[in-house]
């Protein structure tokens, strides 16, 4: 996909602006509203793994009507015309398999299995993520709450996964 600027949100972002208690909410809407100044005219996207990961959310909710609502919810913003939502193919399995891969060597070198920024073990549904913004051209802007899942050191420099630009929110 091309655009000029793509802002992929995470699911932890959904998750907070859907669902969020509202003084969360509100710090996300600030910071969505920060970064739509920062990169003018961006498009909005998420990743299927994403709209997945908050559909587990939702129906994880031990009241029905609570689940029920949460859900209705979530699936009418994930079928906003304006939307972009990237299709977990082939191709983005195949580069969330390298991406992991590549992580999981990364750790090995380092000794251990350390997460986040000490070591970089990346989670396969993070893998996918990051795999769903290299879709657009230039790659997507990852929206996270969580910028430590998609960071890890080399020698000592601190990079992101696939040299992907990692916005942090909330």
């Amino acid at each position: 996909m091309s655009a000029r600027h793509a802002l992929l949100l995470d699911s932890n972002v959904w998750s907070h602006l859907i669902l969020g208690l509202p003084d969360k909410q509100a710090r996300v809407l600030a910071g969505l509203g920060a970064l739509l100044q920062k990169y003018p005219g961006a498009t909005l996207a998420t990743s299927q793994m994403c709209i997945a990961e908050c559909m587990v959310g939702a129906r994880r909710l031990p009241d029905p009507l609570q689940r029920q609502a949460a859900q209705s919810e979530l699936e009418h913003e994930f079928s906003k015309p304006d939307l972009v939502v990237v299709q977990v193919t082939s191709q983005v399995l195949d580069w969330a398999a390298t991406l992991r891969a590549d992580s999981l060597r990364r750790v090995t070198t380092l000794g251990g299995p350390l997460p986040g920024v000490d070591g970089g073990k990346l989670k396969l549904p993070d893998a996918a993520i990051a795999a769903s913004c290299l879709d657009f051209s230039p790659p997507a802007v990852l929206v996270t709450e969580n910028v430590a899942d998609f960071l890890y050191l080399e020698d000592g420099v601190q990079k992101t996964v696939a040299g992907l630009v990692v916005e942090k929110i909330g």
